[in-house]
């Protein structure tokens, strides 16, 4: 079997909405990047909180939507290294937005200069990176189980041919 049908639950409209989900947070994050930008400058001195968010938000819907475009199309056995590299930029973003908008940002209102209101928006950025990653993971999951069902039915329709 060299090729591999669309999963039900991506095609149309229910494929988008899942696709839509997973977008949200890495606008949000853009955005953040963007005000920061605004509010800090060029200077690289902040890249961590202006070019990181805006650029990894760029490779993460990048990646996302190609990803998305390849497996809601038939595809070929062949391009599951390309899936596996383009989910990877989703993920990484993700562990960023937790690891270091959120973890960091917690870390430094409790040992840098104790604010609630910094522990605060470092749940927030937790969250948002967990949904990132949680809805991400969900549609590769979806992808998966699809491609064991259509590969355990080919070979068992293999096999009765031979019989």
């Amino acid at each position: 079997m060299d090729s591999f049908t669309v999963a039900p639950e991506l095609r149309g409209t229910k494929g988008d909405i899942i696709a839509a989900r997973i977008e949200v947070p890495i606008l949000v994050v853009m955005i953040y990047g963007i005000v920061e930008f605004i509010r800090l400058g060029w200077s690289q001195d902040y890249y961590l909180y202006t070019y990181a968010p805006v650029l990894g938000g760029v490779s993460a819907s990048v990646g996302l939507f190609t990803y998305f475009f390849l497996v809601s199309v038939e595809r070929k056995k062949s391009r599951k290294n390309l899936l596996v590299l383009l989910g990877f930029l989703p993920y990484f973003y993700s562990l960023y937005i937790m690891g270091v908008l959120g973890l960091y940002t917690i870390y430094e209102g409790v040992i840098g200069k104790f604010s609630f209101w910094s522990m605060i928006g470092g749940l927030f950025w937790v969250f948002l990176g967990f949904h990132l990653i949680y809805r991400f993971y969900l549609m590769t999951e979806i992808v998966r189980q699809h491609d064991e069902k259509a590969m355990l039915a080919h070979s068992t329709l293999r096999q009765s041919d031979m019989n």
